[in-house]
């Protein structure tokens, strides 16, 4: 290490979980808030449902596939400026979403928009293992993701309000201002992190520390740890909509309502990461996750086989299942960034894409198999929570191989 690298460790200030939250919070809240305005939005523009709900799944490919960028760029040039330029193009996004004159604008600049958010959920990850060792990482990943799920949890409230009082647009308003109020923030009060700033010097080498990447074992388990157990959420995000309508007749309030109980159990479980991730370790947080997890999917398989359905047993479940992929998601993420701390950064961001393209295609796969019982989409969850438990079981020979 370099006296220059030296100076800059000493000179590296842990940002506060506030500001880490906030930044994180970018994307998720984009997301979410507009998800009650999609009908509007489909009035306005007498557009088809499906052309509307691009505007929603493009933007959710955005963020998996800005993500491998934006890791290896702050590996290069530093967290701090990647974070900032990305918060800025999510401000000027959000803007432009409220203006939009037409469809194919909006879908645009809300592709824009969430992938400038995505720096947030990536960089906040990479700054968390810059700052801290891999269990204090687990820890305080919790504590951050906790408050960031209070996005998914609110955002569909606040959007909801705002379109009823005034329009499908305030919603963006909203957005933009927020994204503007953390900036600043960040702006102010977060500092550079990363001590290896430089050290890939090219495309090229971008490209080969991917490909680095990729050739760990423990990167793999890691992520596949992610990608599994994220999978059993959103294959319920998935099917919830037909489940919801078609299985209970719930109206969209009460399925937000009883949706406060799913996001609720996913803080409470990062509450307790956030708490005893640094006393237990990382293995032993991800097999408690998965373990309850997979408790929860299977009590939801073995009801409905005995023809046992309501919401309440649905949402219990979901509730359970929150707790286990709160508990097992910030230690499989600490994981993936502490596989190569020099490349927190493209850890993150490569790890990142592939958890959300797998949970993507989950949510996608889960409806193919959809029935007039919830015991298809059970079947599905209990499978994807298996295997993130199969997975997590072999994580600590892999990562003493390594």
């Amino acid at each position: 290490m370099t006296i220059l690298s030296q100076t800059a460790s000493k000179s590296i200030v842990r940002p506060s979980i506030l500001i880490l939250v906030a930044v994180t919070a970018v994307n998720p809240l984009a997301l979410n808030l507009y998800i009650p305005s999609m009908p509007s939005v489909q009035s306005e523009f007498s557009a088809s449902a499906s052309m509307v709900q691009l505007t929603l799944s493009l933007g959710l490919l955005g963020t998996a596939f800005i993500q491998l960028l934006i890791g290896p760029l702050s590996d290069q040039f530093g967290r701090r400026p990647i974070l900032l330029g990305g918060l800025v193009i999510a401000v000027l996004a959000s803007f432009y979403c409220a203006l939009a004159p037409s469809l194919d604008h909006l879908i645009f600049a809300r592709i824009v928009q969430v992938a400038g958010g995505a720096a947030g959920l990536v960089l906040g990850r990479a700054i968390v293992r810059d700052t801290h060792s891999t269990n204090e990482a687990a820890s305080m990943l919790g504590y951050v993701t906790m408050g960031m799920a209070m996005a998914p949890m609110i955002g569909p409230v606040i959007g909801g309000i705002l379109d009823d009082l005034w329009s499908w647009r305030a919603g963006f308003h909203f957005t933009g201002l927020f994204s503007l109020a953390v900036l600043i923030a960040a702006w102010i009060n977060l500092s550079e992190t990363n001590q290896y700033i430089g050290q890939a010097k090219s495309p090229k080498d971008l490209l080969r520390d991917y490909r680095q990447l990729l050739g760990m074992r423990p990167f793999w388990v890691y992520t596949a740890v992610s990608a599994f157990a994220a999978g059993t959420f959103f294959s319920f995000l998935g099917a919830a909509p037909y489940v919801s309508r078609a299985l209970f007749d719930m109206s969209p309030t009460e399925y937000g309502l009883y949706f406060i109980l799913v996001a609720g159990g996913y803080s409470l479980g990062n509450f307790f990461s956030g708490r005893y991730s640094a006393l237990v370790g990382l293995y032993r947080m991800m097999l408690v996750g998965n373990l309850l997890t997979l408790a929860a999917c299977s009590v939801l398989v073995i009801l409905s086989l005995m023809s046992i359905e309501s919401p309440q047993i649905l949402f219990a479940a979901m509730f359970f299942l929150g707790i286990g992929n709160g508990v097992t998601l910030p230690n499989s993420n600490a994981g993936v960034v502490s596989v190569m701390p020099r490349l927190a950064g493209s850890s993150s961001g490569l790890s990142g894409s592939l958890v959300t393209m797998t949970a993507a295609s989950a949510s996608f796969l889960v409806t193919l198999v959809l029935s007039d019982s919830l015991l298809p989409m059970g079947l599905f969850m209990a499978g994807c929570a298996l295997l993130a438990l199969l997975f997590g079981l072999v994580s600590p020979a892999v990562t003493e191989e390594e």
